[in-house]
This record gives C-alpha cells, structure tokens and sequence, in this order.
C-alpha cells in the first residue's frame, strides 16, 4: 500500500490513466487519488476498475471518479473515451498514457497476428490515446502527457524472447519526442518513463523461476526490483509543475540496470 505522505496536491487536476487497473498503473492511481485529483481510470478488464475504484472511495469523493472501459486499439473507443471524459468533467489536464501488454516469443516464430497486436496496443494504442486526448489540450493551450515506454525501449531483454516488446517500446520513446516537438507551442508537454523489472503481476511471474530472479537482481546495481508507487513516483513528477522544463524526455527508473 502506498504510504499516507502526499508528495504534490493537484488540485482537482483532471487525470486520466489508462492501464489503470494493475500494476504501475494502478499504483499511479493510487498516488494521484492521494494528491487532491481528480480521475478518469481506463481499462479493458472492467471488473479491476470497479475493485480499484471500491478501493480508492475511502480516500477520495466518489464524485471525482470516472470509469471507462476501453480497447485503446480501436480508435472508436478511444475517441468515446475522450467524449464521455470531456463530458464528465469539462477538461482534461494530464494523461498517463500507460496501457501495454506482452508475449514473448522468438522472433523467428512470431506470427503477423502476434506482431500486429503487440504492436495494436503497446504503439498504434499508445498513439490514438495520445492524438485523442492531445486534441483537447492543444485546444486549451495546456497539458501534461506521461506515455509509458520501458527500459526494454533501449536494451533488449537478454534470454527472455522480448523482441516484439522491446520493439514497440523503443517506438514509444520516438513518438515521444516528435509529440513533444510538435505540441510545445501549445504549452502541452509530452515525456516518458522507462520502467525497470517492477514488482506487477506480469513480471512476478517471471521472477518465479529462482534462477531468472537471481540474475534480474545480479544485474541491476541496486539489486532489488522497483516497487510499482516508485515508478508512480516520478508519474507524479513529470506530471507536476516541477518539470515544467521537461519535454520529449524518456525517464527511465531502472535502479542502474541499463549502466552496463
């Protein structure tokens, strides 16, 4: 559970998350539900978010809690997304742009259906939340856009049959600089972070082999994996008026992992 110290007060700031029901999306939910915000949670799995939003009404009024469930692979969703936020709340201020799944396969066996909807919602996904909501803050002349890429964006992930993911990440990371360069006239800033092996459901499978978990921590410096309210840590940064200096930046939080 993330702890009671409240790091930044948003101030009724509208935020939408996608992804926002497990993991660092979750996590991010949490922190920024302790921050005074106000949210718009997106997931495809429904059932998570009413748990998540269950959870989050003994610290924020239900009020300022809307849930949406969404494909961000289909731009009709998306753009019904944006709608009934904008709806709902009149404006949209900061967007973590967070949604993204994986399957690891060798590239020499991957199939186009296993590339194509990899790519659908870690990239082409990422994109149409970007574009749909980006549309709403150009037109107000401010917002702040976090997009999750990973540090798979700058490495590949050795042993572990990655290359798809570490694919669309490298991409979020690109898209990331071209969104900030083309908005920042609009007073809209657009970064990324770049997790490292983080403590979610997806990767506690992975580190159930003693062997793999061994090596994880023998080659990252700090030899731990990240707590998931860390990463949410620097969301809340990069979303906070403190980086209002810091554009098209990819912040990776991976405890030293990428240094060798």
């Amino acid at each position: 559970m993330p702890s009671k110290e409240v790091s930044y007060d948003f101030k009724k700031r509208v935020v939408l998350i996608t992804g926002a029901a497990r993991g660092i999306g979750e996590a991010t939910s949490r922190e920024f539900a302790q921050s005074n915000a106000r949210l718009v949670l997106v997931d495809i799995n429904q059932e998570n978010l009413y748990e998540l939003k269950n959870s989050l009404i003994s610290i924020m009024d239900e009020k300022d809690i809307l849930l949406i469930k969404t494909d961000i692979s289909n731009p009709e969703d998306v753009n019904e997304m944006t709608h009934r936020a904008i709806s709902h709340f009149k404006k949209l201020d900061i967007l973590f742009n967070n949604a993204g799944i994986n399957k690891r396969i060798p590239l020499l066996e991957i199939t186009f259906n296993d590339w194509r909807k990899i790519m659908s919602v870690n990239l082409d996904g990422m994109f149409l939340v970007a574009q749909s909501v980006g549309r709403e803050m150009v037109k107000r002349k401010e917002g702040k856009i976090i997009n999750t890429s990973s540090m798979s964006g700058f490495i590949v992930n050795e042993n572990l049959n990655d290359g798809m993911y570490c694919t669309s990440k490298a991409a979020i990371v690109m898209l990331t600089k071209a969104l900030a360069v083309e908005w920042a006239e609009f007073n809209v800033q657009v970064n990324a972070i770049a997790p490292g092996y983080t403590k979610t459901p997806l990767v506690e499978k992975l580190i159930e082999d003693p062997e793999i978990h061994k090596e994880l921590l023998d080659r990252t410096p700090i030899h731990r994996l990240a707590d998931p309210q860390e990463i949410a840590k620097a969301v809340l940064y990069l979303a906070s008026p403190d980086a209002s200096y810091i554009t098209g930046h990819t912040l990776k939080i991976e405890g030293g992992y990428t240094i060798w």
